[in-house]
């Protein structure tokens, strides 16, 4: 999608939240050209980013040990300080910076709602002081629905439907940030019936070809079924879902995805 809109002629923050290096591995060969950028957070950046913006800490937090114990003790006995950093630097880029869009890969299910929650939680926690004031200015971006919105990516498969649709649930219920759509991604080509009678007939022989055929059926069964529980769930949400064939080229994939929000 950051692709897709550099295409476009926007300016595009593309942010690896989970800094594992799969976004840059995703991005191959392909470059934001000169309109966007590829930012991979990790903790220790993000900490000593945090000290010398807000507190005027004139030396990284990562060179000086017991700074950084204190911080790891800190963040185990407060839950949110962690993630208001890497959400925190996202806003941060948001408000000081003159991007068209910031698009962040953000960590699977259950981690992302303690990072879209973490700034109304340490707000409750933390009544005073450059933390407080921070977090008041992240959360209205977060809850402004004009400026930020989550969408979800999920697979036709059982187990990563029903986390998809639990962490809309989630977001819903324990967060102020919105839902703004969804995407099936990796559609396999389905069978039609005549070929899934096809299949099921040479199933039941022997050798490679019963085992390809069983599979292949199994295939176009489990992402009719997954696909349609969650676009089931999905549409009493009213938000645009879209379906992505696993053969689509990435950037093709998301331009259409784009075209139909805009």
């Amino acid at each position: 999608m950051a692709l897709a809109c550099a295409n476009a002629g926007e300016s595009v923050l593309l942010v690896d939240a989970i800094s594992h290096g799969g976004t840059r591995l995703a991005l191959g060969e392909r470059q934001l050209k000169n309109r966007g950028e590829l930012l991979e957070l990790d903790t220790a950046t993000s900490l000593d980013e945090y000290l010398r913006i807000y507190l005027k800490f004139p030396i990284p937090a990562s060179r000086l040990g017991p700074i950084s114990r204190i911080f790891e003790y800190v963040a185990a006995a407060a839950p949110g300080v962690t993630e208001i950093l890497t959400i925190g630097k996202i806003g941060h880029e948001v408000r000081e910076r003159n991007w068209n869009r910031v698009i962040v890969d953000a960590p699977a299910t259950g981690h992302v709602v303690e990072l879209l929650a973490a700034p109304d939680n340490l707000n409750t926690m933390i009544q005073a002081g450059p933390l407080n004031d921070q977090t008041g200015w992240l959360a209205e971006i977060l809850e402004d629905q004009a400026r930020t919105g989550v969408w979800i990516v999920t697979t036709p498969e059982e187990l990563p439907v029903s986390e998809s649709l639990e962490l809309a649930d989630r977001i819903g219920n324990e967060t102020d940030v919105a839902l703004a759509g969804a995407v099936i991604n990796r559609m396999p080509d389905l069978l039609s019936q005549a070929g899934l009678d096809e299949a099921d007939r040479l199933a039941t022989g022997s050798g490679g070809l019963a085992t390809a055929s069983s599979m292949a059926a199994l295939q176009t069964r489990t992402a009719l079924r997954e696909s349609t529980r969650f676009a089931d769930v999905w549409s009493t949400t009213g938000l645009p879902w879209y379906a992505v064939p696993i053969a689509d080229d990435p950037v093709d994939a998301a331009r259409r995805v784009w075209s139909g929000l805009t």
